[in-house]
């Protein structure tokens, strides 16, 4: 075990050997969790790991895309050419996507769930899609009465004398 320890090259392997060398020295699961600064959980799985003879097994399951591929181009294809409101089973009146949208149709239909935004965002970028923030201009504005006032203002503010005083 001290081996291993000492000579791992992944930091999950050496620190789960050091969780069973502290477990043989009688050391309580919570003081073992905070020495390694990992996880009761952690703790727990490496002693489990050993007794099963995994100690040193990684089981790198995950991956990076937890859409499948064809699953993916069915979502870019549905942003692409239907907006919320055109969905069939959903009751969105939304008639543009938003992350929150697609967060909830991805989840009904496909029962996925990513961790981040950026996941639904780069999904938007596959299909073509850009982020832009909305103006700050009312569309209720009238370009005309706009320049009438900043005119006006203009003016008072010439023919106006202030007086500062403390």
């Amino acid at each position: 075990m001290l081996k291993i320890k000492r000579t791992n090259k992944s930091e999950i392997i050496r620190d789960r050997a050091h969780a069973v060398l502290l477990k043989a020295k009688s050391f309580s699961l919570k003081d073992i969790a905070e020495a390694l600064l990992r996880s009761k959980e952690f703790v727990n799985q490496a002693l489990q790991r050993f007794k099963k003879g995994e100690l040193e097994s990684l089981a790198l399951t995950g991956h990076n895309h937890k859409l499948s591929s064809k699953q993916r181009g069915e979502v870019i294809n549905m942003i692409k050419d239907k907006s919320p409101n055109e969905l069939k089973g959903f009751k969105f009146k939304e008639q543009f996507w938003t992350s929150i949208i697609l967060r909830q149709v991805i989840k009904e239909k496909y029962k996925v769930e990513y961790k981040t935004e950026k996941s639904y965002y780069d999904l938007f970028k596959a299909a073509g899609f850009t982020f832009h923030k909305p103006k700050t201009k009312d569309f209720r504005q009238d370009p005309a009465k706009m320049k009438e006032f900043k005119g006006a203002l203009k003016k008072s503010f010439e023919t106006t004398r202030i007086r500062l005083s403390w």
